[in-house]
């Protein structure tokens, strides 16, 4: 008998939610764990938190903005139309996580693990994902602009039809990443985008980051510099 190949994998995969949850606690504590709960933007959060741990949940309309929420855990969790805009978030862990509509402007996921997550719509200009470890992370149709993904490692990893003007991506490690649809102008470590596609469209608009990285100049020769 003749096995069918097994299809590869090229997405990430959604959050896993029961066909019906349970309202939220009025208040998010720290080291409080929601399990198949529905938030809505009521619920109140404090300035700091440490070890919140959602699982299997969804949170609409929530406010998010500056909060630090130390030692994150997602795990199958939908944020829709979430305003995490500075939110610090470091070394969160989110897993099977699907923000849409969200704004995550500046928000700090420095040293996050990111699995299986999407970032649908919103807008998430200036965002921190330095030395961020993400596997199936697939961004789409979101303003990007000055992203820091410094010494990030991404791995079949997507930004499709972003904004990612003056993205750093100095020093990262890339498997797999697909960058078709997005503008690269002025984009920050052009030489480590070893292992990225782009369109043919896209050759030229990133040219003159590759050649500044490379430190090479395009100088006018002595007969044009004599015309």
């Amino acid at each position: 008998m003749t096995r069918s190949p097994k299809r590869r994998k090229r997405a990430p995969d959604p959050p896993d939610l029961p066909t019906e949850l349970d309202p939220a606690p009025a208040r998010l504590e720290s080291r409080a764990r929601w399990e198949c709960v529905h938030a809505g933007g009521d619920v109140e959060v404090g300035a700091q938190l440490a070890g919140v741990d959602i699982r299997e949940s969804d949170w609409a309309d929530a406010d998010l903005a500056g909060r630090h929420l130390s030692g994150l855990h997602c795990r199958d969790v939908r944020f829709d139309r979430c305003d995490l805009s500075g939110a610090v978030l470091d070394a969160a862990t989110l897993t099977r996580v699907l923000f849409t509509d969200c704004r995550l402007t500046g928000v700090v996921l420095n040293g996050a693990t990111l699995q299986d997550v999407h970032v649908r719509g919103g807008r998430a200009d200036m965002a921190y994902l330095r030395m961020a470890k993400a596997n199936f992370l697939l961004v789409e149709d979101s303003p990007l602009r000055e992203v820091d993904c410094y010494q990030a490692t991404l791995a079949h990893t997507a930004f499709l039809g972003c904004d990612l003007r003056g993205a750093n991506f100095q020093d990262c490690r890339l498997t797999d990443v697909d960058l078709h649809g997005s503008n690269l102008d002025g984009l920050r470590g052009a030489l480590s985008l070893r292992g990225a596609s782009i369109g043919i469209d896209q050759v030229l608009p990133l040219a003159p980051s590759l050649l500044a990285d490379a430190g090479i100049s395009v100088t006018p020769t002595a007969r044009q510099r004599q015309s």
